[in-house]
């Protein structure tokens, strides 16, 4: 079926709505899908939230997806090289279409060939929900064998939502990085086996468990598995960033045990670079202008950055009204206060 521009325009307005409303404890990826669903159609598909920073997930609705699927997919996305991949994806603003990528997917996907294929699934689609401060989100839906490729129709639909989204995750993720949170605050451990097994190895670790809990159809959840498959490939130590059941960020350190294929990871609430961080992305602040904010919030002044950035003052200054612009603030002091909040500021340049 054909979707009609009205109905293309009602659906784009009804997610930007959701977006725009959605509080913190608002599972915004299941309310995405949930209303795109009935428009698009997909028989199997994944909603995930990404680290900025890095375009890692740090969390997910799964749609369809049996749970023995998920550790190969995330071994595939971030071991092997393959055709529209996340990280290629991001920043585009394009969506990927498989069967338009290659010739033959089973020969030149390894993922299609490999983890969907054996799923009975055919079709395709892949994008990232980006902004100029990053990437945000990533959708990834799946048709089954023998049922029709995604129209051009769906794929403009498709193409329409990724800023949308974007818009909303950074909007929820500027509300919970100012959470400070009443429950466990101290360094956990937990141990992570090479197959995603995961155990507890200190009481801290058991109570960050119970804040990672994964949605209904995953065993582990997607930042976890993002470092399982971190720790499959060349590097000896990970580091992601994922919000909590609380809906605090958290940081999440891994490296190898001694003298095992296992894991030891270390979850703690995200620390004050962290949190400044996001905090600046989330208010859609470009690199430039997070160096600016970064540099005034330290003390630093115009002739400074300038000198620093290896800019103008004047360029400095134009970059400062952007700031001011975009969180609504009118002066440095105003900027820090609203920006990094009185609780990270105090950590961040007082500790």
């Amino acid at each position: 079926m054909t979707i009609s521009t009205d109905l293309a325009e009602r659906t784009l307005h009804g997610v930007r709505r959701f977006c725009e409303a959605a509080g913190v404890e608002t599972d915004l990826l299941a309310g995405v899908a949930a209303r795109v669903k009935p428009v698009v159609g997909w028989d199997t598909g994944v909603f995930f939230t990404t680290d900025p920073a890095t375009t890692l997930f740090t969390d997910a609705c799964v749609d369809g997806f049996g749970l023995d699927t998920c550790a190969p997919w995330f071994h595939h996305e971030i071991n092997v090289d393959d055709v529209n991949l996340f990280r290629d994806l991001a920043g585009t603003g394009g969506v990927a279409l498989l069967s338009r990528s290659c010739a033959d997917p089973v020969a030149d996907s390894a993922r299609h060939r490999e983890v969907m294929r054996p799923q009975g699934l055919d079709a395709e689609v892949r994008l990232t929900a980006d902004d100029p401060s990053g990437t945000w989100g990533a959708i990834e839906v799946h048709r089954e064998r023998g049922a029709r490729d995604f129209g051009d129709d769906e794929l403009a639909l498709l193409a329409a939502l990724g800023p949308v989204v974007a818009r909303g995750i950074r909007r929820q993720a500027l509300a919970r990085a100012c959470l400070e949170g009443a429950g466990v605050s101290t360094p956990g451990l937990v141990h992570l086996t090479r197959d995603g097994q995961v155990r507890p190895g200190t009481e801290a670790g058991a109570a960050w468990l119970e804040l990672l809990a994964p949605g209904e159809e995953q065993d582990v959840h997607s930042a976890l598995l993002t470092m399982t498959a971190l720790l499959r490939g060349p590097g000896d130590v990970t580091r992601v960033r994922a919000r909590a059941a609380d809906g605090r960020w958290v940081t999440l350190h891994a490296s190898r045990a001694w003298g095992s294929d296992d894991a030891v990871v270390i979850i703690e609430p995200a620390g004050p670079s962290d949190v400044a961080d996001l905090l600046a992305r989330a208010h859609g602040l470009t690199p430039r202008e997070r160096e600016v904010a970064l540099g005034l919030a330290r003390g630093q002044s115009t002739a400074q950055l300038a000198e620093r950035l290896g800019v103008s003052p004047h360029t400095v200054r134009d970059h400062l009204k952007n700031v001011f612009r975009k969180t609504g603030t009118t002066s440095r002091t105003e900027l820090v206060s609203h920006l990094f909040s009185q609780w990270y500021a105090e950590r961040l340049f007082h500790h």
